[in-house]
């Protein structure tokens, strides 16, 4: 057995791939906006991004285990600051100094640590409810999103969290009470629905052998769920309530909410096998495609390099998730091996919600296209992640 001493190369070929089809997509919005800036904002974020990916690259996993808790709580912090100090569209950001940050996505990358901090320590000292330990930490994170409001974002904590209790061995059975609160709000919408998610929740916590507690949990804490449901749904902001049913029929709003769907369809059906030609864009150049360096920066890609650009982009994604998975498996680390594990369902959960919005299989979310999209937080934590992965990568011994 020998330990690896360069870094994954293929790896990195990926993220250079990706972040160049950023860089050029970024950089033909701009034109379209007659913003310059953006594009030139963009390259500063990518310098700190890299900057970001070498410091993650040098810091030990054993540091990073230790130091878990305490970003933690240093951004459940930031987050409480949003709701009186955020600025920003849909005040998100926080500013500090020259610079503004956007504390949520911080949180995803903390939320990675922390779930694969918690759930090998409590592996180590054998406690049956470490999954109920873990989502005492993911749960405030997810609470403080959903305030902002971000209810895309917290979603997407949920998923990512659901993923790594996958990696780490957790069955069908303690899924499916994971997601039982979705299922409670789902079936909530009629009571055949709702008896039926009851009889099987039943039937789960009694073949599991649950105790009184955590029966009082699941079963009291899904039947509260259900019944509050409807008052959720008046709690979420128009826009929130808007994009569920415009995802649901986008052109029952077609010069309203409907309006992104519909032009992101066009612009990457305009596209055709080859494109329109980069900086040909018809609907990017017209602005007729809205958040088009932002939200919809794949349908703009797809405009311009049509199919063939789509799999090119779509295949170094893939090569960087298959390289990620790799290091994942081959971790001598219990906690590298969940922390890396996390790490790829991270860009793939972003990459399957990001296209699926451009498409309109998903709803509007606002997640971005990891390393393509406009944004200096989620570029460095992007890179800042794929550094921590690449330092697992050559800690891991090879036959």
């Amino acid at each position: 057995m020998r330990r690896s001493e360069r870094p994954d190369m293929f790896l990195l070929v990926a993220v250079a791939v990706v972040l160049t089809v950023g860089l050029m997509t970024i950089y033909s919005s701009s034109r379209a906006l007659e913003s310059g800036g953006i594009f030139t904002r963009q390259l500063i974020w990518v310098g700190l991004g890299l900057g970001a990916m070498w410091a993650g690259y040098s810091i030990s996993g054993r540091i990073v285990d230790e130091m878990s808790t305490f970003a933690w709580a240093a951004v459940c912090l930031l987050l409480l600051l949003v709701i009186p100090l955020g600025s920003g569209p849909a005040g998100r950001w926080i500013v500090l100094g020259p610079m503004r940050v956007q504390p949520s996505e911080l949180a995803k990358a903390v939320l990675i640590l922390i779930v694969a901090k918690r759930l090998v320590e409590m592996r180590r000292r054998r406690v049956r409810s470490r999954e109920l330990g873990v989502l005492m930490f993911v749960l405030p994170l997810v609470a403080l999103t959903w305030v902002q409001p971000d209810l895309g974002t917290a979603a997407f904590m949920c998923l990512l969290t659901i993923a790594m209790f996958i990696w780490a061995g957790f069955g069908p059975a303690w899924l499916f009470l994971l997601l039982s609160p979705l299922l409670a709000a789902l079936s909530s919408m009629h009571v055949l629905l709702w008896a039926g998610f009851t009889l099987i929740l039943v039937v789960v916590l009694i073949r599991r052998k649950l105790g009184f507690g955590r029966w009082l949990i699941f079963l009291g804490g899904n039947t509260a769920i259900a019944a509050a449901t409807p008052m959720i749904w008046n709690l979420l902001e128009p826009y929130q309530q808007q994009r569920l049913i415009t995802f649901i029929n986008p052109a029952a709003d077609p010069q309203g909410a409907g309006w992104n769907i519909i032009q992101s369809q066009v612009a990457i059906g305009s596209g055709g096998v080859t494109g329109q030609g980069f900086l040909h864009g018809a609907q990017k150049g017209l602005a007729f495609l809205p958040a088009r360096h932002t939200d919809f920066v794949f349908s703009v890609w797809a405009e311009e390099t049509g199919l063939l650009g789509c799999m090119l982009l779509l295949a170094a994604y893939w090569v960087l998730v298959w390289r990620l998975v790799v290091i994942a498996r081959r971790s001598v680390s219990p906690f590298s091996s969940l922390m890396v594990a996390g790490i790829a369902a991270f860009f793939t959960l972003h990459l399957f919600v990001n296209v699926g919005m451009a498409l309109g299989l998903m709803p509007v979310t606002g997640l971005p296209l990891p390393l393509v999209s406009y944004g200096g937080s989620s570029m460095v934590t992007s890179l800042f992640l794929l550094g921590l992965a690449l330092r697992a990568g050559v800690s891991w011994r090879v036959i």
